[in-house]
């Protein structure tokens, strides 16, 4: 096994991702959903919704005031770098931590982690889209419309995968180890 896939698939490393996404959900998370309410309009993010068409992103962008705009493009790109950073490690961590340990099949396929990443992937896509649309209002680029319109579904998509997988593959793991040493325990008996 190759020292980065030792590493990616630690316990160690999985731990430390929890911990970290633990925090940030705990002591940032709060602070820049509330700092972000306070300044946009009802139903105007781009980023919580689960889908919105482009002329509903370009109304979204017209409706916040030119500083509510700057706070938008300010926080994509201070705390929603990091947050991406923060919740696709603990997706990849977590990920190839289960996989690892799901038996042959699965952990000769370490690629397969890597899902969990497309999640970030997509989310600095909606970001990216979503900058352009903000600092362009009162235009309306619609390349840059469809681009966010499409990259939000497709970001949470991989978002519920990468954090689904980074809890329930764990989870897999550990119920398959609890049942081969069960099954283990009886022949162990047996032997004289």
């Amino acid at each position: 096994m190759s020292d980065g896939r030792r590493i990616l698939t630690s316990p160690w490393l999985f731990a430390a991702s929890i911990a970290v996404f633990a925090l940030f959900m705990a002591f940032v998370l709060p602070g820049q959903a509330t700092k972000a309410a306070e300044g946009a309009p009802e139903g105007a993010s781009f980023d919580t919704s689960l889908f919105y068409t482009p002329v509903q992103a370009f109304d979204r962008a017209a409706a916040h005031t030119p500083e509510a705009r700057f706070a938008y493009i300010a926080a994509r790109w201070s705390f929603d770098l990091a947050f991406p950073l923060v919740y696709g490690l603990f997706a990849l961590a977590g990920c190839a931590f289960g996989i690892a340990r799901l038996g042959p099949w699965l952990s000769a396929r370490p690629g397969l982690a890597l899902v969990a990443l497309l999640g970030p992937v997509f989310d600095f896509a909606e970001n990216i889209a979503a900058t352009v649309i903000m600092a362009s209002v009162p235009a309306r680029p619609l390349g840059w419309g469809i681009a966010a319109s499409l990259a939000t579904p497709v970001k949470w998509l991989f978002v519920v995968v990468g954090i689904g997988g980074a809890v329930a593959l764990p989870i897999a793991a550990g119920i398959r180890a609890l049942v081969i040493r069960a099954a283990a325990r009886p022949r162990a008996r047996a032997r004289p």
